[in-house]
């Protein structure tokens, strides 16, 4: 059962002086049409937690437009459910085709959906929709994971790394890194990487950790998610690259 947000929670529309608000999406119409498509697609919805390390994945199940409600899968964990509730709203980020999706959430409430628990949040009045060139990043199809191997970091760990590639982008990747091993220090440079591209000789890269968040599996174990950006890429690394993205951009392309 879904009830009606007060107006006093509405998160704030996306301040015209900001730098942002050249980015920012109003029309109502043009709102509803993206996170319709991210619904029907299924695309996966980070909510990330203020002032949290914490990320909440989740996806759109369904929308309430009489009521001005978006309703998204609950957290896997009642300690992050908890946290979604407490009042502070979160940010939802997604992306779809290339281009990033992101606004305030407002407060998080619970409601039910087909007799299941679920989150409501209220349909946003603004949202910023940004794509950048050189952040264009595409997800990897779960049933082809690709790797990336990462040094062994000290003396006393002689092991290489090795981690998943969540998504990935000619300016950088996102890491999975089940290990723990590779800590989470932003600004920490990671050298003689290997990229385990399907159908292409390894691309050795040198990678910068641009930021981190501890992600809650459905089994209940915790991965740590590092966002990273390539440093000094070679032109034939760049080139493999491009043409890596463009394939499987392409491929799930064909695939709708």
């Amino acid at each position: 059962m879904l009830s009606a947000m007060p107006k006093e929670d509405l998160p704030e529309p996306v301040d015209r002086e900001s730098p942002m608000a050249r980015y920012a999406l109003h029309a109502r119409s043009e709102i509803l049409f993206l996170l319709r498509t991210i619904q029907q697609r299924k695309v996966l919805v980070n909510l990330d937690l203020p002032a949290s390390r914490q990320i909440v994945v989740t996806s759109i199940i369904d929308m309430n437009v009489a009521k001005n409600m978006l309703i998204l899968d609950v957290a896997r964990g009642d300690a992050l459910n908890r946290e979604l509730l407490s009042g502070k709203g979160a940010e939802f980020i997604s992306q779809l085709d290339g281009v990033a999706i992101s606004f305030q959430t407002g407060p998080v409430a619970l409601c039910t959906h087909d007799n299941l628990p679920a989150l409501c949040i209220t349909i946003p009045k603004t949202l910023i929709r940004l794509q950048r060139r050189e952040h264009f990043r595409v997800a990897l199809p779960i049933a082809r994971p690709v790797r990336c191997i990462v040094p062994a970091q000290s003396a006393d760990d002689a092991e290489p790394i090795t981690t998943h590639v969540i998504d990935i982008g000619c300016g950088g990747v996102a890491l999975a890194d089940i290990s723990g091993r590779l800590g989470t220090q932003a600004g920490r440079v990671l050298t003689h990487c290997r990229l385990l591209l399907p159908d292409l000789d390894p691309v050795e890269v040198t990678l910068e950790i641009r930021n981190s968040a501890q992600i809650r599996l459905a089994n209940g174990a915790f991965q740590t998610r590092l966002g990273c950006r390539f440093v000094d890429l070679p032109k034939d690394g760049d080139a493999k690259l491009q043409r890596f993205v463009t394939n499987i951009e392409r491929a799930r392309r064909n695939s709708l």
